[in-house]
């Protein structure tokens, strides 16, 4: 009987790390927060100005630093970084709500500011943020887990967000900053003029991250809408509304009451009831951006006496930017399973509110 041969009993002469095919197809994936930050990972969460996304980033910095669970989900604890590019107050008084609010008063150990903006395309700058997480790893004796740039315009010194070279530069050095010290990079950025458009910039950035959300407000009121927009290696997390509150900070000399904001991490369901200004979506859970963009595209194919078919909206969905190698099939599912669109072969037929009232 021949003798089986494992890849490490194998000798190349490749210096490449060849490996059989399915060999690690069992690797776990390790979090941040379970389900939403994969550990050692590059992360965005985009949105427009007033969206709350420094709340969230200030929110999943403070619980991770910690450990405590963010909407119910595990959380491996680790020391944090949060560079405030933009500087101000701004914060420090958000981690103080936090604190005061989730953390009995007292003052989180491992989470630690630059208040300064890091220029990523740098190699000193990166070398400076490395030399910096070595410092805080041996103050706090902890690894560290996650490095928040807030936001990529202030990290990005004179380039163009435009240009795909400029872009490329800057998630290399974000890359870097990742490899040396093993933290997730998570990256908060500005939406575009059109929010339903996606992050503001080149293409190259989206196409780069592991993982992407979407943040805007909930009408006009003290709420964020979450929505997961790019998750390479598993299933998005559902889109949900986290309220936030005021906090009583201090009272300044003047006698005016200095107050801050703090998210509650136990999400709900967005009250939204006309998501996307479509009637359609009304009622229907669990949708991400991605479902939506996708019902958009097959509505936008037939309300314009367009055919449509799978492979002719999944180009259209690739041509929006849309990672649709993976999950095109399980998004069409779904909205297949809720009862919005009809599949038939390779046809694809949206199925209106007016249809449905008929069955």
């Amino acid at each position: 009987m021949s003798k089986l041969i494992t890849d490490t009993e194998t000798k190349f002469s490749t210096t490449l790390p060849l490996r059989k095919g399915s060999d690690g197809f069992d690797t776990r994936q390790d979090y941040l927060i379970k389900g939403y930050l994969p550990a050692s990972s590059i992360a965005s969460a985009y949105g427009a100005s007033g969206s709350y996304k420094s709340f969230l980033a200030v929110s999943w910095g403070c619980h991770i630093a910690t450990g405590k669970p963010w909407a119910g989900k595990p959380v491996t604890q680790g020391a944090v970084i949060y560079v405030v590019g933009e500087g101000g107050i701004g914060v420090p008084r958000r981690i103080r709500a936090w604190e005061q609010t989730l953390n009995g008063g007292s003052p989180i150990d491992a989470l630690y500011r630059v208040d300064c903006p890091i220029f990523p395309a740098s190699p000193e700058s990166v070398q400076q943020v490395i030399q910096a997480a070595k410092d805080v790893k041996a103050v706090t004796d902890m690894p560290i887990r996650l490095i928040i740039l807030d936001t990529l315009a202030r990290c990005f010194g004179g380039s163009d967000e435009n240009a795909a070279k400029d872009m490329g530069a800057f998630i290399q050095g974000c890359d870097y900053i990742k490899a040396a010290t093993q933290a997730t990079v998570l990256i908060i950025h500005h939406s575009g003029k059109d929010q339903d458009k996606g992050a503001r910039g080149s293409s190259a950035f989206r196409a780069a991250l592991d993982v992407e959300f979407n943040v805007r407000r909930e009408g006009d009121g003290g709420a964020l809408i979450l929505s997961c927009t790019k998750m390479k290696d598993a299933e998005e997390p559902p889109r949900r509304a986290y309220d936030l509150h005021s906090v009583d900070l201090y009272v300044d000399d003047d006698g005016e009451r200095i107050t801050s904001l703090v998210l509650n991490d136990e999400g709900r369901e967005a009250i939204d009831n006309n998501i996307a200004g479509d009637p359609d979506l009304s009622g229907i859970s669990r949708l991400t951006d991605n479902h939506i963009s996708l019902w958009q595209a097959i509505r936008s194919r037939t309300g314009s006496g367009d055919s449509c078919t799978r492979s002719q909206v999944r180009d259209d969905m690739r041509a929006m930017g849309f990672d649709v190698a993976k999950k095109f099939t399980r998004w069409l599912d779904k909205l297949e399973k809720d009862g919005l669109i009809a599949l038939d072969g390779e046809r694809i037929t949206p199925l209106s509110q007016r249809d449905k009232t008929r069955d």
